[in-house]
């Protein structure tokens, strides 16, 4: 799927459209079958400068959710407008994340959580906030607790000032592809 991150955007770039159909190779049509949500991570010089996923497939199918989502990285503060080129494109790097609701579960407490192969999902509607850290996304300290921790950053929330009924975890695993 990544490639398929990598086509929009550079059509994008380049001709300021968006891909049809006809520009996708015949092997990610696949994905037109499914409806599985979809996350894109762009990085350049090894940090992450964008992203967009959802927690559930919003359009029709994952090929047309992973172009709507590739296309929203270019609205993300992180990818710089002097990045945004088709000649820089290519020292861009691309992970693309997929997954169904069979690949998560809820999580009694985040020690549950198996760091190994599954991220989180925090989300508190209460608070009217979600986080989601992708599988192996975190390299300093793999913990679940680091997991929680970063979650409840990315939401804003302050992790000590929580109840256990102010939100719900998720464990999350996916199938990662990407050109690194």
């Amino acid at each position: 799927m990544y490639q398929l991150v990598r086509k929009t955007l550079e059509v994008y770039l380049q001709e300021k459209r968006i891909i049809t159909l006809s520009d996708i190779s015949q092997e990610l049509i696949v994905y037109s079958t499914k409806k599985d949500a979809v996350f894109v991570t762009l990085y350049y010089q090894g940090k992450v400068i964008a992203s967009s996923g959802r927690i559930s497939c919003k359009k029709e199918n994952s090929l047309f959710e992973c172009i709507d989502n590739s296309l929203l990285c270019l609205k993300d503060p992180r990818f710089l407008w002097e990045i945004q080129t088709v000649e820089m494109l290519s020292q861009v790097r691309i992970r693309v994340d997929i997954f169904s609701p069979q690949n998560r579960r809820v999580l009694q407490t985040i020690d549950d959580l198996d760091t190994t192969r599954e991220g989180v999902i925090f989300l508190s509607q209460t608070m009217w906030v979600l986080s989601v850290i992708l599988p192996h996304m975190v390299h300093v300290n793999s913990s679940a607790n680091a997991y929680f921790e970063l979650a409840c950053k990315k939401a804003n929330v302050d992790p000590h000032t929580l109840q256990k009924s102010d939100y719900v975890l998720y464990g999350l695993s996916t199938e990662s592809s990407s050109d690194f």
